[in-house]
């Protein structure tokens, strides 16, 4: 709870503290409120962006925060056309192997994967030149993947028998972003804080859950492969073809840091 926290308050923090200053190349527009300075053609960026949802996530006590928020390193291409690479991934890896107390059951282990890769490249355009308040649009592409592993195995000690089994999801998603945001560059510093409003849909291919288990009763070795909708589900069906399409709009609060050149 207290890396949510720490996340949420600084951007909080960050986005509160829009002051003056001058930053990277240009000068400040002449105004009442002197803001920092707006990056130009050739100058890097780096984003960090937490949504709407993913805020409400960090401060659910029963949700586990997996990675950070979405990544994107930004390229000013011309003063007004920004190009973008954003990427969000988590992995989680658990293993535990033991030996029970009931001396009937004896051995078991088991193995937890989760892995989520997803990249969004897209492309931003300026519609001001002013430092005060930047806004801009623009259009990025959704691809990633997801993957879910779960093993586990039994050996029961008296009579040798055992069950295996081994279920795995493997997610192909594609998709696309639009975007209208606003920008403010703040202080001495080359940073600027700014809120983005999104609309996402995504495709989820092979959703389904492949289950290959293998038992040895009496001697008798027994392998069966079938698959179902989710983890638990007492529907086995011997193919299955699983696909969700999603759409969907979200409010993105943001940092970024700019390099000069």
């Amino acid at each position: 709870m207290k890396f949510k926290t720490i996340i949420i308050s600084f951007l909080l923090l960050l986005a509160g503290s829009i002051t003056y200053g001058q930053l990277i190349d240009r000068e400040n527009v002449s105004s009442k409120i002197k803001t920092g300075t707006r990056p130009d053609s050739g100058n890097f960026g780096f984003y960090l962006g937490a949504s709407f949802v993913e805020l409400e996530e960090m401060l659910d006590e029963n949700i586990d925060l997996r990675g950070v928020p979405l990544m994107n390193f930004k390229y000013y291409y011309t003063d007004k056309i920004e190009i973008r690479l954003g990427t969000q991934i988590y992995s989680v890896n658990e293993k535990f192997k033991g030996t029970l107390l009931d001396s009937e059951i004896g051995l078991e282990d088991n193995v937890d994967k989760e892995t989520f890769l997803r990249f969004i490249p897209g492309v931003n355009y300026h519609f001001t030149s002013l430092n005060f308040l930047d806004t801009y649009g623009g259009l990025g592409i959704v691809l990633g993947s997801e993957k879910n592993e779960v093993i586990t195995n039994e050996k029961y000690n008296l009579t040798g028998d055992f069950f295996s089994d081994h279920y795995t999801k493997k997610t192909f998603v594609w998709g696309f972003n639009l975007c209208f945001g606003m920008q403010a560059f703040v202080a001495d510093l080359p940073f600027s804080v700014g809120v983005e409003f999104g609309i996402t849909g995504l495709k989820h291919s092979n959703l389904q859950y492949e289950h290959k288990t293998k038992s040895s009763v009496g001697g008798v070795v027994t392998d069966q492969t079938y698959y179902t909708i989710n983890q638990n589900s007492l529907l086995q069906y011997e193919s299955l073809e699983y696909e969700k399409f999603e759409l969907g709009a979200d409010l993105r609060f943001s940092i970024s840091y700019y390099f000069r050149k």
